[in-house]
């Protein structure tokens, strides 16, 4: 039976009504600030700062200062409870429209009940602050709920500051020691119920660990970022530098795929002084909260300026996530590898394209320093044998600002060393160690 079925959809709504109703008596307590409610049903509490003849700047407790065209205003109301909605006729028999099998009229506030977002395709979260935002739920993982609001785009919010979370869609919900639960949800503060054709799951929301949209959009399982930064010099010296840089990750409640690109480019009056490639991927499937076996881990690098047409290195290994909480996170990961180097150019008698055994070490750390600024922090490092280079590290340091939404500007230092790089048919042997100051802007998707 289908998710869309008003069969179902009766059923799921009938099952989630008494904690429907617990969440509305709960959401009204009374708070004193300025709400807005948009067309959409979307509503934001906090401050009005100012008002002018296209729209109004308005201070949100959680989403920060909001620029809010008045074509996406429905009212304002300023000092008023942040509670308290018009009264909602909830229909008997289709959960599309917020119905509950016997239910009559209600002041409760349930904005999934009314309105054009009121739809099934629509979900709808709710903040500590007592704000409501509809959208599509990205995904919930490693504490970090990613929601596409309809009316303020792409957010990404901490886990702890989400208090409802409510899905007429058809996801996926991945709780501790369980496999991987479909269906309607309702996310309570202390609860997570689960609707499927045939049963009601409830389970403790202490052991949710995440959740993703199921059905035909590939695209809400995916995320990612693109950054790039470019400087000139002219004069006695051109000089140009160019950085690229692209990460993509595909989640579902107990896999991951992550994606990565580094590019650097450099010339000085025509001539290269820099230019290499590096992308990587890798396949994560869970077996617990933090542990998890990577399958498998590819590595992909060029660098002709070290001598280096091409290395690949595959292999696979086991992980674990040492420290997973809302502002802070920091995994590690072993992989046995394999590993192949093409050099440029080899003196006479060596092996141009050696091969060796090898085993990658690589770990991220990753935290909040203020609301809009992060730190990250990746190393890679791949001990092979003397004929591929002994071994190789990989490092980037990066502070992360966040300018506007999407929109992030990207401090990097960089480090990059082989340790005994192979010396050219000339005999010119390239230096061990490159270091990069990097400075970019980003955009999410």
């Amino acid at each position: 039976m289908s998710y869309l079925d008003p069969e179902w959809r009766g059923r799921a709504c009938g099952a989630l009504r008494p904690a429907l109703l617990t969440l509305a008596l709960l959401s009204g307590s009374i708070v004193r600030a300025d709400s807005v409610f948009l067309v959409g049903g979307e509503k934001v509490v906090g401050r009005l700062v100012s008002e002018g003849p296209t729209g109004i700047v308005f201070e949100s407790r959680t989403l920060g200062r909001l620029e809010i065209a008045r074509d996406r205003i429905e009212r304002v109301e300023q000092d008023s409870p942040a509670a308290p909605a018009p009264p909602l006729t909830v229909a008997t028999n289709s959960m599309a429209e917020g119905g509950v099998p016997g239910s009559t009229s209600t002041n409760l506030f349930l904005p999934w009940s009314d309105g054009p977002s009121g739809k099934a395709e629509y979900d709808w979260i709710q903040l500590k602050s007592g704000e409501w935002l509809t959208g599509r739920i990205k995904s919930l993982q490693e504490e970090k709920l990613e929601f596409d609001s309809e009316e303020l785009n792409l957010l990404t919010f901490d886990w702890k500051d989400i208090r409802t979370v409510h899905s007429q869609r058809m996801v996926s919900v991945r709780i501790e020691n369980n496999k991987p639960v479909d269906g309607a949800l309702l996310v309570t503060t202390n609860e997570v119920r689960v609707v499927t054709d045939t049963a009601t799951n409830s389970f403790p929301r202490s052991e949710l660990l995440a959740i993703t949209p199921t059905g035909d959009r590939e695209v809400d399982k995916w995320t990612g970022k693109i950054s790039a930064g470019v400087s000139f010099r002219a004069g006695n010296t051109r000089e140009v530098d160019v950085n690229t840089q692209a990460t993509a990750q595909r989640r579902t409640p107990d896999t991951r795929i992550g994606l990565d690109y580094l590019g650097n480019f450099g010339r000085i009056n025509g001539v290269a002084t820099e230019e290499n490639h590096r992308l990587s991927g890798q396949y994560d499937y869970f077996f617990s909260r933090k542990l998890y076996a990577r399958l498998p881990d590819i590595e992909y690098y060029r660098d002709p300026l070290q001598n280096l047409e091409h290395r690949f290195t595959i292999g696979a290994g086991v992980g674990y996530d040492i420290i997973k909480t809302a502002r802070t996170e920091w995994s590690a990961t072993v992989s046995p590898s394999w590993q192949r180097n093409w050099f440029s150019s080899v003196q006479a008698g060596q092996n141009s394209s050696p091969h060796s055994l090898a085993m990658v070490l690589s770990t991220r750390f990753e935290t909040e320093l203020t609301r809009r600024l992060d730190f990250i922090f990746e190393y890679r490092g791949q001990l092979t044998g003397r004929e591929t280079g002994n071994d190789t590290h990989h490092t980037v340091a990066t502070l992360e600002f966040d300018i506007h939404k999407q929109l992030k500007l990207d401090l990097s230092f960089v480090w990059d060393r082989i340790s005994n790089p192979q010396t050219e048919s000339a005999g010119t042997a390239p230096t061990p160690n490159d270091f990069r100051l990097i400075t970019s802007l980003g955009v999410d998707f």
